[in-house]
């Protein structure tokens, strides 16, 4: 639990510096007030959060040959190419829900200066 603290903070602290450096090139991320400021954070994680949770899933880059017959795969005989590509989505889904949960504090802090 503590692990993820230090995530999260970790990575609230880098998008806030992302929305900071942004804002000083950017017309569109020129936050005039606290709120736009967090909004933004949360947009930069949730986006970064998006792309891990679906990143490649649907792309045709993946494997798409067959690994019976491609005699490339003859030198890696023993390896198993789809346990390998579903651990690799099961760590990019876990990734993306730390992010996911990052972005929390931010849009809750947000919506409470909103109604506040």
């Amino acid at each position: 639990m503590l692990h993820l603290l230090k995530t999260v903070v970790l990575i609230n602290l880098a998008a806030a510096l992302v929305v900071f450096v942004l804002s000083q090139y950017v017309a569109f991320f020129k936050a005039t007030n606290l709120i736009d400021f967090l909004f933004f954070i949360v947009i930069v994680i949730w986006i970064c959060a998006k792309l891990m949770w679906e990143g490649g899933i649907h792309s045709k880059t993946t494997r798409l040959d067959n690994s019976r017959t491609d005699k490339v795969y003859s030198m890696v005989k023993g390896h198993d190419f789809d346990q390998e590509q579903q651990q690799h989505y099961r760590q990019n889904y876990q990734t993306g829900f730390v992010l996911f949960i990052a972005g929390m504090p931010a849009f809750i802090t947000c919506l409470v200066l909103q109604f506040m």
